[in-house]
Protein backbone atom coordinates (compact mmCIF):
# COMPACT_ATOMS: atom_id res chain seq x y z
CA UNK A 1 0.00 0.00 0.00
CA UNK A 2 1.06 3.61 -0.14
CA UNK A 3 1.80 5.67 2.72
CA UNK A 4 3.39 9.12 3.46
CA UNK A 5 6.48 9.03 5.33
CA UNK A 6 8.66 11.78 6.76
CA UNK A 7 12.01 10.48 4.91
CA UNK A 8 13.87 13.97 6.34
CA UNK A 9 13.40 15.93 9.23
CA UNK A 10 14.79 19.82 9.45
CA UNK A 11 17.73 20.54 9.83
CA UNK A 12 18.72 23.09 11.96
CA UNK A 13 22.55 23.94 11.26
CA UNK A 14 21.90 23.74 7.32
CA UNK A 15 18.20 25.34 7.41
CA UNK A 16 17.11 22.65 5.61
CA UNK A 17 13.42 21.89 5.25
CA UNK A 18 12.47 18.26 6.03
CA UNK A 19 10.92 15.98 3.23
CA UNK A 20 7.93 13.76 2.67
CA UNK A 21 7.33 11.18 -0.12
CA UNK A 22 4.71 8.68 -0.79
CA UNK A 23 6.05 4.74 -0.27
CA UNK A 24 5.06 1.69 -0.77
CA UNK A 25 5.08 -0.37 2.61
CA UNK A 26 3.08 -3.37 3.71
CA UNK A 27 -0.28 -3.29 4.32
CA UNK A 28 -0.90 -3.85 8.83
CA UNK A 29 -3.17 -6.87 9.38
CA UNK A 30 -5.67 -7.33 11.93
CA UNK A 31 -3.32 -9.89 14.56
CA UNK A 32 -5.49 -9.17 17.56
CA UNK A 33 -9.05 -9.55 18.67
CA UNK A 34 -9.38 -5.95 19.09
CA UNK A 35 -7.41 -4.58 16.03
CA UNK A 36 -9.72 -3.18 13.37
CA UNK A 37 -8.37 -2.62 10.03
CA UNK A 38 -9.48 0.52 8.72
CA UNK A 39 -9.39 1.33 4.67
CA UNK A 40 -8.66 5.19 5.26
CA UNK A 41 -11.35 7.46 3.40
CA UNK A 42 -9.56 10.58 3.79
CA UNK A 43 -6.76 11.94 6.29
CA UNK A 44 -6.62 15.66 7.25
CA UNK A 45 -3.37 17.59 7.32
CA UNK A 46 -2.84 18.77 10.77
CA UNK A 47 -0.58 21.71 11.31
CA UNK A 48 1.32 20.12 13.58
CA UNK A 49 2.15 18.01 10.84
CA UNK A 50 4.55 21.05 9.43
CA UNK A 51 6.59 21.40 12.21
CA UNK A 52 7.78 18.08 11.31
CA UNK A 53 9.60 19.58 8.09
CA UNK A 54 10.13 22.88 9.41
CA UNK A 55 11.44 22.67 12.91
CA UNK A 56 12.76 20.45 15.06
CA UNK A 57 9.83 20.83 17.22
CA UNK A 58 9.40 17.02 17.25
CA UNK A 59 12.98 15.37 17.40
CA UNK A 60 11.76 11.91 15.71
CA UNK A 61 14.06 10.03 13.50
CA UNK A 62 13.23 9.32 9.67
CA UNK A 63 11.78 7.79 8.45
CA UNK A 64 8.08 7.57 10.10
CA UNK A 65 4.53 7.48 9.07
CA UNK A 66 1.96 10.53 9.55
CA UNK A 67 -1.40 11.57 9.93
CA UNK A 68 -3.63 11.24 12.66
CA UNK A 69 -6.89 13.42 11.51
CA UNK A 70 -8.77 10.24 9.48
CA UNK A 71 -12.55 8.88 8.07
CA UNK A 72 -12.66 5.59 6.99
CA UNK A 73 -14.59 1.97 6.34
CA UNK A 74 -13.61 -1.04 8.49
CA UNK A 75 -12.74 -3.85 5.99
CA UNK A 76 -11.90 -6.09 8.46
CA UNK A 77 -12.52 -6.53 12.65
CA UNK A 78 -10.75 -9.15 15.13
CA UNK A 79 -13.37 -10.91 17.33
CA UNK A 80 -13.81 -8.46 20.12
CA UNK A 81 -13.64 -5.62 17.78
CA UNK A 82 -16.91 -6.95 16.44
CA UNK A 83 -18.30 -7.64 20.14
CA UNK A 84 -17.81 -4.01 20.68
CA UNK A 85 -20.06 -3.02 17.56
CA UNK A 86 -17.73 -2.80 14.74
CA UNK A 87 -18.25 -4.76 11.94
CA UNK A 88 -16.74 -4.36 8.49
CA UNK A 89 -18.56 -1.75 5.89
CA UNK A 90 -18.86 0.64 9.38
CA UNK A 91 -17.90 4.41 8.50
CA UNK A 92 -15.16 5.42 11.50
CA UNK A 93 -13.01 7.70 12.96
CA UNK A 94 -10.63 7.70 15.86
CA UNK A 95 -8.36 8.68 18.18
CA UNK A 96 -4.88 8.18 17.43
CA UNK A 97 -3.53 8.36 21.19
CA UNK A 98 -4.40 4.77 22.83
CA UNK A 99 -4.54 5.43 26.49
CA UNK A 100 -4.36 2.24 28.97
CA UNK A 101 -7.41 2.88 30.99
CA UNK A 102 -6.37 2.28 34.17
CA UNK A 103 -3.49 5.06 35.60
CA UNK A 104 -4.55 7.33 37.61
CA UNK A 105 -4.74 9.97 34.75
CA UNK A 106 -6.90 7.85 33.01
CA UNK A 107 -8.97 7.24 36.15
CA UNK A 108 -9.41 10.96 36.75
CA UNK A 109 -10.69 11.81 33.34
CA UNK A 110 -7.43 13.06 32.59
CA UNK A 111 -6.53 10.57 29.67
CA UNK A 112 -4.57 12.76 27.59
CA UNK A 113 -1.84 12.68 30.50
CA UNK A 114 -2.16 8.93 30.33
CA UNK A 115 0.78 6.91 32.04
CA UNK A 116 1.63 4.82 29.26
CA UNK A 117 -0.39 6.06 26.30
CA UNK A 118 1.07 4.57 22.74
CA UNK A 119 0.03 6.79 19.62
CA UNK A 120 -0.34 5.39 15.88
CA UNK A 121 -0.23 8.86 13.38
CA UNK A 122 0.03 6.78 10.44
CA UNK A 123 -3.63 7.67 8.87
CA UNK A 124 -1.74 9.52 6.08
CA UNK A 125 -1.98 6.12 3.83
CA UNK A 126 -4.61 3.71 2.65
CA UNK A 127 -4.64 1.75 5.22
CA UNK A 128 -4.33 2.05 9.29
CA UNK A 129 -5.23 -1.03 12.10
CA UNK A 130 -5.95 0.75 15.11
CA UNK A 131 -7.87 -0.96 18.51
CA UNK A 132 -11.36 -0.88 18.71
CA UNK A 133 -10.95 1.29 21.90
CA UNK A 134 -9.73 4.20 19.75
CA UNK A 135 -12.72 4.15 17.09
CA UNK A 136 -15.71 6.07 17.13
CA UNK A 137 -18.71 5.31 14.32
CA UNK A 138 -19.53 8.66 12.68
CA UNK A 139 -22.40 10.78 13.34
CA UNK A 140 -25.15 10.24 11.20
CA UNK A 141 -25.64 12.24 8.20
CA UNK A 142 -21.77 12.59 8.14
CA UNK A 143 -19.76 12.22 5.26
CA UNK A 144 -16.71 10.96 4.75
CA UNK A 145 -14.99 14.24 3.83
CA UNK A 146 -16.61 15.85 6.87
CA UNK A 147 -15.59 12.85 9.14
CA UNK A 148 -11.80 13.78 9.02
CA UNK A 149 -12.03 16.63 10.39
CA UNK A 150 -13.48 15.16 13.70
CA UNK A 151 -10.22 14.83 15.69
CA UNK A 152 -9.22 18.51 15.95
CA UNK A 153 -13.07 19.53 16.66
CA UNK A 154 -12.59 17.46 19.39
CA UNK A 155 -9.98 19.82 20.59
CA UNK A 156 -11.99 22.66 20.03
CA UNK A 157 -14.83 21.38 22.10
CA UNK A 158 -11.73 21.01 24.90
CA UNK A 159 -10.87 24.53 24.47
CA UNK A 160 -14.53 25.84 25.08
CA UNK A 161 -14.51 23.54 27.91
CA UNK A 162 -11.41 24.78 29.32
CA UNK A 163 -12.47 28.65 28.83
CA UNK A 164 -15.43 28.13 30.95
CA UNK A 165 -17.47 30.09 28.73
CA UNK A 166 -20.43 31.40 29.82
CA UNK A 167 -23.26 33.19 28.65
CA UNK A 168 -23.03 36.79 27.56
CA UNK A 169 -19.25 36.16 27.33
CA UNK A 170 -17.42 38.66 24.64
CA UNK A 171 -14.52 36.11 23.19
CA UNK A 172 -11.68 36.86 20.91
CA UNK A 173 -9.93 34.29 18.65
CA UNK A 174 -6.55 35.31 17.05
CA UNK A 175 -5.92 33.21 14.29
CA UNK A 176 -9.03 32.14 12.04
CA UNK A 177 -7.42 28.55 10.69
CA UNK A 178 -9.48 25.70 10.99
CA UNK A 179 -9.84 25.38 14.84
CA UNK A 180 -10.31 29.17 14.85
CA UNK A 181 -13.18 29.03 12.48
CA UNK A 182 -14.30 26.16 14.92
CA UNK A 183 -14.39 28.00 17.74
CA UNK A 184 -16.48 30.92 16.39
CA UNK A 185 -18.78 28.48 15.45
CA UNK A 186 -18.70 26.97 19.24
CA UNK A 187 -18.63 29.86 21.15
CA UNK A 188 -21.97 31.41 19.10
CA UNK A 189 -23.33 28.19 20.21
CA UNK A 190 -22.10 28.25 24.14
CA UNK A 191 -23.84 31.84 24.04
CA UNK A 192 -21.07 34.01 23.60
CA UNK A 193 -22.57 37.50 23.24
CA UNK A 194 -19.54 38.70 20.98
CA UNK A 195 -17.40 36.86 18.71
CA UNK A 196 -14.50 38.70 17.46
CA UNK A 197 -11.49 36.74 15.37
CA UNK A 198 -8.34 38.23 14.00
CA UNK A 199 -6.88 36.98 11.13
CA UNK A 200 -4.13 38.45 8.58
CA UNK A 201 -5.99 36.82 5.89
CA UNK A 202 -9.07 38.66 3.95
CA UNK A 203 -10.79 35.34 3.01
CA UNK A 204 -10.32 33.51 6.51
CA UNK A 205 -12.00 36.71 8.53
CA UNK A 206 -14.98 37.00 5.42
CA UNK A 207 -15.24 33.31 6.41
CA UNK A 208 -15.34 34.04 10.53
CA UNK A 209 -18.23 37.06 9.33
CA UNK A 210 -19.78 34.04 7.23
CA UNK A 211 -19.79 31.32 10.42
CA UNK A 212 -20.83 33.65 12.72
CA UNK A 213 -18.49 36.64 14.14
CA UNK A 214 -19.60 39.28 14.71
CA UNK A 215 -16.71 41.04 14.31
CA UNK A 216 -12.79 40.53 12.46
CA UNK A 217 -9.49 42.77 12.98
CA UNK A 218 -7.12 42.99 10.03
CA UNK A 219 -4.27 42.99 12.58
CA UNK A 220 -2.01 44.08 9.68
CA UNK A 221 -3.53 47.27 8.87
CA UNK A 222 -5.31 48.05 12.53
CA UNK A 223 -4.10 48.34 16.21
CA UNK A 224 -5.65 45.32 17.86
CA UNK A 225 -5.49 46.67 20.91
CA UNK A 226 -7.80 49.90 19.86
CA UNK A 227 -10.42 47.91 17.97
CA UNK A 228 -10.13 45.63 20.87
CA UNK A 229 -11.15 48.51 23.20
CA UNK A 230 -13.70 49.75 20.77
CA UNK A 231 -15.66 46.13 20.84
CA UNK A 232 -14.97 45.05 24.54
CA UNK A 233 -13.95 48.16 26.27
CA UNK A 234 -11.66 46.74 29.42
CA UNK A 235 -10.94 43.56 27.28
CA UNK A 236 -12.41 40.33 26.06
CA UNK A 237 -13.70 37.92 28.58
CA UNK A 238 -11.89 34.69 26.92
CA UNK A 239 -8.82 35.15 24.38
CA UNK A 240 -8.37 31.85 22.24
CA UNK A 241 -4.95 31.81 20.92
CA UNK A 242 -5.09 29.50 17.72
CA UNK A 243 -2.41 31.30 15.63
CA UNK A 244 0.78 29.90 16.75
CA UNK A 245 2.10 33.14 16.42
CA UNK A 246 4.43 33.95 19.53
CA UNK A 247 3.46 37.73 18.98
CA UNK A 248 0.15 36.80 19.25
CA UNK A 249 0.58 34.60 22.49
CA UNK A 250 2.19 37.79 24.08
CA UNK A 251 -0.84 40.46 22.88
CA UNK A 252 -3.51 37.73 24.76
CA UNK A 253 -2.42 38.27 28.02
CA UNK A 254 -3.54 42.25 27.21
CA UNK A 255 -6.63 41.95 25.24
CA UNK A 256 -7.85 39.82 28.07
CA UNK A 257 -10.45 41.97 30.50
CA UNK A 258 -9.35 41.65 34.05
CA UNK A 259 -10.69 38.39 35.89
CA UNK A 260 -10.94 36.76 32.07
CA UNK A 261 -9.24 33.94 30.85
CA UNK A 262 -6.46 33.13 28.25
CA UNK A 263 -6.37 29.82 26.06
CA UNK A 264 -3.36 28.47 24.30
CA UNK A 265 -3.46 25.49 21.88
CA UNK A 266 -1.42 26.33 19.51
CA UNK A 267 2.11 24.57 18.55
CA UNK A 268 4.79 27.71 19.19
CA UNK A 269 8.42 28.02 17.62
CA UNK A 270 10.32 25.84 20.21
CA UNK A 271 12.88 27.23 22.83
CA UNK A 272 11.26 30.84 22.31
CA UNK A 273 9.42 32.22 25.41
CA UNK A 274 7.39 35.17 25.99
CA UNK A 275 7.40 37.57 28.42
CA UNK A 276 5.17 37.52 31.58
CA UNK A 277 4.85 39.97 34.34
CA UNK A 278 3.17 37.46 36.77
CA UNK A 279 2.76 40.13 39.41
CA UNK A 280 0.87 42.71 36.76
CA UNK A 281 -0.59 40.46 34.44
CA UNK A 282 -1.91 37.55 37.21
CA UNK A 283 -2.06 38.20 40.21
CA UNK A 284 -3.50 41.96 40.08
CA UNK A 285 -5.46 41.33 36.98
CA UNK A 286 -6.40 37.62 38.08
CA UNK A 287 -6.12 36.76 34.54
CA UNK A 288 -6.80 33.07 34.17
CA UNK A 289 -4.07 31.48 31.93
CA UNK A 290 -4.35 27.68 30.45
CA UNK A 291 -3.66 25.25 27.63
CA UNK A 292 -4.72 22.33 25.76
CA UNK A 293 -3.11 19.69 23.14
CA UNK A 294 -4.87 16.97 23.00
CA UNK A 295 -8.78 16.32 24.12
CA UNK A 296 -9.28 12.55 24.44
CA UNK A 297 -11.89 13.02 27.02
CA UNK A 298 -13.81 15.02 24.67
CA UNK A 299 -14.91 12.39 22.21
CA UNK A 300 -18.36 11.09 22.67
CA UNK A 301 -19.62 14.80 23.68
CA UNK A 302 -17.86 15.98 20.21
CA UNK A 303 -19.84 13.69 17.86
CA UNK A 304 -22.75 15.00 19.40
CA UNK A 305 -22.27 18.27 18.50
CA UNK A 306 -20.35 17.90 15.28
CA UNK A 307 -23.40 18.20 13.22
CA UNK A 308 -24.18 21.34 15.13
CA UNK A 309 -21.39 23.25 13.14
CA UNK A 310 -20.24 23.65 9.51
CA UNK A 311 -16.54 22.47 8.22
CA UNK A 312 -17.07 22.20 4.85
CA UNK A 313 -16.20 25.49 4.50
CA UNK A 314 -13.15 24.66 5.98
CA UNK A 315 -11.76 22.35 3.83
CA UNK A 316 -9.64 24.33 1.14
CA UNK A 317 -8.42 21.45 -1.24
CA UNK A 318 -8.79 17.49 -1.33
CA UNK A 319 -5.20 15.97 -3.14
CA UNK A 320 -5.24 12.48 -4.51
CA UNK A 321 -2.91 10.44 -1.99
CA UNK A 322 0.13 10.68 -4.01
CA UNK A 323 0.26 14.57 -4.21
CA UNK A 324 0.90 14.58 -0.06
CA UNK A 325 4.20 16.27 -0.95
CA UNK A 326 2.67 19.32 -2.87
CA UNK A 327 0.25 19.15 0.18
CA UNK A 328 2.60 19.66 2.94
CA UNK A 329 4.46 22.66 0.60
CA UNK A 330 1.03 24.37 0.65
CA UNK A 331 0.11 23.36 4.26
CA UNK A 332 3.74 25.39 4.90
CA UNK A 333 2.74 28.20 2.81
CA UNK A 334 -0.26 28.86 5.69
CA UNK A 335 -2.65 30.38 3.27
CA UNK A 336 -4.80 27.80 3.32
CA UNK A 337 -7.44 26.37 6.08
CA UNK A 338 -7.72 22.47 6.16
CA UNK A 339 -5.63 20.22 3.32
CA UNK A 340 -6.86 16.63 2.86
CA UNK A 341 -5.77 13.73 1.43
CA UNK A 342 -8.17 11.19 -0.61
CA UNK A 343 -6.09 7.96 0.21
CA UNK A 344 -8.74 6.12 -2.15
CA UNK A 345 -7.20 8.05 -5.69
CA UNK A 346 -3.82 6.21 -5.66
CA UNK A 347 -3.85 6.19 -8.91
Amino acid sequence: MKAVYVTRTFDGASGTPGKVEVLEVAKPAVRDDDDVLVHIAYSALCGSDAHYIKDNLFPFEPPFAVGHEFSGVIEEAGAHAVARGFAPGDEVTGNFVLECGFCDMCRTEKRQFCEHATANGSAQAEYIVLKAAQLYHLPPGTSLLEGALIEPFTIACGVIDKARLRLGHSVLILGAGSIGQMLVQLARLNGASLVAASARTPSKRELALNLGANAVIDPLNEDIFARSHELAGPGFDVVLEASGSLECAQQALDLVAPGGTVILMSYYPPDQPIAIDLFKQVVVREITLSGLQLSQNNWPRALRMFSRVDVRPLISKVYPLQEAPQAYADLIAGRSLKLVLDCRDVS
